[in-house]
């Protein structure tokens, strides 16, 4: 199953150079802990190094009982729970609107 968010990014980290928006969703991408976002659409560039985007991130690289907690019941407090935890880039995120979750 998979958490899906509309996000507010902002990137802080120096070594991003590019604007190119295939450089940015890499970035992204890489930015949430172990290859948890499986799928970004939605990307619009913002003011200066922010960005919107839609994720789709996979609940199974948590333990396997976090994420039958997560996958339990569309409680959107822990789907933010879920999408902050996994962030670990430098920036920062947003959650516009509220968290779904999405297969199974």
């Amino acid at each position: 199953m998979f958490v899906e968010a509309e996000l507010e990014v902002t990137i802080t980290d120096r070594t991003v150079t590019s604007k190119e928006e295939y450089d940015l969703k890499l970035w992204l991408q890489r930015a949430f802990k172990a290859n948890a976002c499986y799928r970004i659409s939605g990307f619009k560039p913002g003011a200066g190094k922010s960005y919107s985007a839609t994720v789709a991130l996979n609940t199974r690289v948590l333990a396997p009982e976090d994420y039958q907690r997560v996958e339990g019941g569309n409680e959107p407090q822990l789907l933010r729970w879920f999408i902050q935890t996994m962030f670990e880039g430098k920036g920062t995120i947003k959650i516009v609107g509220e968290p779904k979750l999405k297969g199974g």
